[in-house]
């Protein structure tokens, strides 16, 4: 049977020899009662009474009871061989050893119960043959469906199997990235800044010692340009950067992250968020995978934002993530009152998130939104 059978659980040869009874057993009952049946009611009534079977040979009963001995024998030979963990040759000679013996035996207990009564050779040899072929047929047939069931089985186990590591896989994947993303936000923040700062300070002590100089006025003019200059890419582009790679407040949670978010649009834009508490519990409950899909969200909403703003000319955006579906998922919905989406809308940074979200089960779309313009919906796995 199945090759490698030691690699097979005690569930798997419990399963494959309980296939292997029930399928042998169904197709050996069928011939045992078909038969049983057409000897006792065609035969007879159409007058062609076999010489070998006397005139009060039993009937109907008798001959169904020694057919499915014959059965039972079958099935618990089948049983206590194991028959589903041997080799294969060896299935082929129990079979074949089987099928002739139980054949020899149910036909001499036919004439015990004097159902023949000296019957021919050629009625005898009909009879095992038959008899023989039949049992061959039906547990070779029993044998082939359960090799056939352990084949999709193991297909089935390799699938399952491949998806995990699959799965694992990318969740390294972002582990990883989220810990590249936050180390080089924090290099950004901190180191960085701090050099920045140190820098600053030395100019300003440049500056101060100018300032001194009588004539050191354009150099200190310029020294104090530069501080500015510095203290603005420290503060603007140096923080921003980080921001990018990594949200504030994502690390508390997503409507934490979201308010930070909306809190650098423009005041005369009426922006507000609202997060479901399901929404934030579900995602807590992602394990490993909570920081990146809050980053996905995040990154979303900011894009939707943008848009709304830039190609929209919107006043007025709402953040909603709520759940839905089943399985439940975390949808993210960014609606505003602006012009509405193009017909044909250059995707751009919606391309990168969908692509990102594409990997983790997630989706992106775009529609009209009941306030007049743009809806964007982003879903993520929960």
């Amino acid at each position: 049977m199945p090759a490698g059978p030691h690699r097979l659980s005690a569930r798997d040869r419990r399963d494959d020899l309980r296939m292997l009874l029930l399928t042998s057993g169904v197709l050996l009952i069928a011939f045992a009662v078909g038969s049983t049946l057409q000897t006792v009611f065609v035969y007879r009534t159409e007058h062609l009474v076999l010489s070998e079977l006397t005139e009060d040979s039993p009937l109907l009963g008798e001959r169904l009871s020694v057919n499915l001995i014959a059965v039972l024998v079958v099935l618990l030979v089948c049983a206590a061989l194991r028959l589903t963990e041997r080799p294969a040759w060896l299935i082929a000679a129990v079979v074949f050893a089987l099928s002739v013996v139980i054949a020899f035996a149910r036909h001499a207990l036919q004439v015990a119960v004097g159902i023949y009564d000296h019957p021919l050779i050629e009625v005898s040899a009909v009879e095992i043959v038959t008899v023989g072929v039949v049992i061959a047929v039906s547990v070779g047939i029993g044998l082939a469906h359960v090799k056939t069931r352990a084949r999709l089985r193991e297909k089935m186990r390799a699938e399952a199997d491949h998806r995990l590591r699959a799965s694992t896989a990318l969740a390294d994947l972002a582990t990883a990235e989220m810990r590249v993303r936050r180390e080089v936000a924090d290099g950004l923040h901190n180191t960085l800044q701090g050099r920045l700062v140190l820098i600053e300070a030395r100019i300003a002590a440049l500056a101060r010692r100018a300032a001194d100089d009588p004539d050191g006025s354009p150099l200190h003019a310029q020294l104090d340009e530069l501080r500015r200059d510095l203290g603005g890419i420290r503060e603007r582009d140096v923080r921003d950067l980080s921001h990018l790679l990594y949200p504030v407040g994502v690390d508390i949670g997503l409507e934490h992250a979201l308010r930070v978010l909306i809190r650098r649009v423009p005041p005369e834009i009426a922006v507000s968020a609202e997060v479901s508490p399901d929404a934030e519990r579900l995602l807590d409950e992602s394990g490993g995978a909570v920081v990146a899909r809050r980053i996905a969200l995040v990154r979303s909403a900011e894009e939707g934002i943008t848009n709304a703003l830039r190609h929209g000319a919107a006043t007025t955006i709402r953040l909603t993530v709520v759940v839905e579906g089943t399985p439940p998922r975390v949808r993210l919905i960014v609606e505003d009152d602006g012009s509405g989406p193009p017909p044909a809308p250059e995707w751009n940074g919606l391309a990168r998130i969908l692509e990102r979200l594409d990997l983790d089960g997630g989706s992106v779309s775009l529609r009209t939104s009941s306030l007049g313009g743009a809806r964007l919906e982003v879903d993520v796995p929960a």
